[in-house]
């Protein structure tokens, strides 16, 4: 049965994610994952969330998907080896050098690789397998039967997300370093030494410089259009029962910095949805569900649009100083 992992930007969130019956939920750890670190939680937090997940029998997977330096390998060991001890099901990972000293001192502990990887193809895949992920988030826009393909012939656990990207891949998600150009802080655990942020942390986060104008101008033409690197992403509908029946562990839900209303929204249509394929031997009609989803998609632009131009404005402000 494929188990729904949802969003915990704040622990009000992870609560609502699990009340709402995703059977796991996925949250930062504080200046230690990919995005602001105002979306992670302090670890406290994630003990207190983890117990609760508990008593429901559900799953608290923690990201820990930064580029740490080489100065910081001692830290990392140190809070997996912490998460491991409170029960965490698992971490979510970008770094190869990480998840192998990962592995190696804690072979029972769940590694998920993280879209910072980006991964793109079946050797792709098989390389992380092969570091020691149990899990990884395969690219965006494969189809349900390329995902079938994959499943078979690779003896993986397969997470995929629940919408992919409208138009073509411009920017590889996970890849991009654009912003740390843009905004440049730094942050401290107020236990350890301060810690500047790589291009790849919660620290410095992300400006959505994708989302901006782009003039792309083609060879031998003397016109240029005006793009987007990246467009609002569409939810899956249609390509649902197809991953459920491919055998995939982990239906992903994105959106840690979305608003506590349209994530619990959400994830209450991804179960109905996920509940009535798996409860049903025949192919379903998905008409009904229509409706919501297109609202939900809606709702989903008009958030991203006015954070997109807030992060951009803030970059810009930030830039020049």
């Amino acid at each position: 049965m494929a188990k729904l992992l949802a969003p915990g930007g704040t622990l009000e969130m992870a609560y609502a994610v699990l009340e709402e019956g995703a059977e796991a939920v996925y949250v930062g750890a504080f200046g230690w994952s990919r995005r602001s670190y105002q979306l992670d939680l302090k670890d406290e937090e994630i003990k207190e969330l983890n117990g609760f997940a508990r008593t429901l029998q559900r799953e608290v997977k923690v990201a820990i998907n930064a580029m740490p330096g080489p100065t910081e390998m001692r830290l990392l060991l140190k809070k997996a080896e912490q998460y491991m001890d409170w029960g965490v099901s698992g971490l979510l990972m970008s770094d190869p050098g990480c998840i192998v000293e990962v592995r190696r001192h804690f072979p029972t502990l769940g590694i998920h690789t993280s879209v910072g990887c980006g991964l793109t193809n079946r050797e792709d895949i098989r390389f992380y397998k092969d570091l020691g992920a149990n899990f990884v988030i395969l690219p965006y826009r494969l189809t349900p039967e390329e995902v079938k393909a994959i499943k078979e012939e690779l003896e993986v656990g397969l997470e995929v997300f629940l919408f992919q990207p409208l138009q073509g891949g411009l920017v590889c998600p996970g890849k991009c370093i654009m912003s740390s150009f843009l905004v440049y802080k730094e942050w401290s655990d107020e236990t350890e030494d301060g810690f500047i942020g790589s291009a790849n942390r919660g620290a410095r986060g992300c400006s959505r410089v994708c989302q901006a104008g782009w003039e792309f101008t083609l060879p031998h033409e003397d016109t240029s259009k005006k793009t987007t690197l990246r467009s609002d992403p569409a939810f899956m509908l249609w390509e649902v029962p197809g991953y459920i029946k491919a055998g995939v562990e982990y239906l992903k839900i994105q959106g840690r910095e979305r608003s506590l209303d349209l994530v619990r929204d959400l994830v209450r249509f991804y179960r109905g949805l996920v509940d009535e394929v798996e409860a049903s031997p025949e192919e379903i009609s998905l008409e009904r569900h229509v409706a919501p989803w297109q609202e939900l998609r809606r709702r989903w632009t008009m958030e991203r649009s006015r954070r997109a131009g807030l992060l951009l404005s803030q970059a810009a402000v930030g830039g020049r100083r």
